[in-house]
């Protein structure tokens, strides 16, 4: 299995993060999610789901930071299109970390899609991790990451990551 993201000059695009332009930001942040491929999925795979986290923002944090949760994709469209997040209806997504009580950010509907990375210290990277599970998921829009490695244990056929980095 294959995860493919399109980098430029090594770095996932300044769209998709701390220096998007203000079309593609909100007071959250960026809010522009980037292009994801997915090839050779297992034959049985009958969903598929990925985590974005930022494991370098623990030092700044506390805590990973979650940017990007997604599930019960079809197989049969191994593709996301940029800003997918907000525009794919049919997402099942996640929260990520506005959700937390420790960020103290009132806005649900940012809390459970895609926000960008904006490293405030140095070049992080960005772990996507993509997940070919055997099943959909009994997950709905709204769900904790603990909840998908939960539902998803016993599932995962393959599973594929890359690190993604953006400039601080």
């Amino acid at each position: 299995m294959q995860v493919i993201v399109p980098l430029e000059n090594g770095f996932l695009a300044d769209q998709y993060g701390k220096y998007a332009p203000e079309l593609w930001r909100d007071a959250n942040g960026p809010t522009q999610s980037f292009p994801v491929q997915v090839q050779d999925l297992p034959a049985q795979t009958q969903s598929w789901a990925l985590t974005l986290l930022d494991f370098d923002a623990v030092p700044v944090a506390g805590f990973p930071w979650i940017h990007w949760l997604v599930t019960n994709l079809a197989p049969e469209q191994p593709k996301l299109a940029a800003n997918a997040s907000r525009t794919a209806a049919t997402l099942v997504q996640g929260k990520n970390s506005l959700a937390s009580p420790f960020v103290q950010i009132n806005d649900a509907q940012a809390a459970q899609l895609y926000i960008g990375p904006t490293p405030p210290d140095k070049t992080h990277d960005y772990q996507l991790t993509v997940y070919a599970l055997d099943q959909k998921l009994p997950l709905e829009n709204g769900y904790w990451l603990n909840e998908f490695y939960h539902a998803s244990r016993g599932h995962i056929l393959a599973q594929a990551q890359i690190d993604l980095p953006s400039r601080a």
